[in-house]
């Protein structure tokens, strides 16, 4: 019983190491507003270390594209809540020195992404209390870069770090 648990503490150990531990956040996932494209996170709350899951599903019939080298190098981008308004975050930022490219999601399929403060694999920060919200901007035309003026905005729902 005492050897199975300290190969349970070892292989714990081990995982943190790997940064394969599950995240200490509460609270069940969340999305944002109903829609044929819908952004959503693994949890509704977390803390300043942990690293946000985030789903984008495309419901549409046919697929969306999205610029990438956005937050944590994905096709989304962080924003933070300052006195009631939305801001760009800076905590998660895309260390690829590349033009951004387009991401194709096909129509029924999922992208997911994982948002950590910092450079992934870099530089690790964290992230700074309060109210988050991940965005996508998306196209259905593969020929158009994603632009306020022609894409279409889709937000998560508000998420908390503590």
């Amino acid at each position: 019983m005492l050897q199975r648990a300290i190969s349970l503490i070892g292989l714990s150990l081990l995982l943190a190491g790997c940064g394969g531990m599950m995240t200490t956040s509460s609270s069940a996932p969340t999305s944002g507003p109903v829609g044929p494209v819908t952004v959503s996170t693994d949890h509704t709350t977390y803390t300043p270390t942990d690293t946000m899951v985030v789903t984008v599903h495309n419901a549409l019939s046919t697929p969306i594209y999205a610029l990438d080298t956005l937050s944590s190098c994905s096709i989304l981008s962080l924003h933070y809540q300052v006195n009631g308004v939305w801001q760009s975050s800076q905590v998660a930022q895309c260390p690829v020195k590349r033009r951004a490219q387009l991401v194709k999601i096909d129509a029924g399929a999922t992208y997911t992404a994982n948002i950590t403060a910092g450079y992934p694999g870099m530089k690790q920060l964290t992230f700074p209390t309060g109210s988050y919200q991940l965005a996508l901007l998306y196209t259905t035309t593969p020929s158009v870069m994603p632009t306020s003026a022609n894409g279409t905005t889709v937000t998560s729902a508000t998420i908390q770090v503590q």
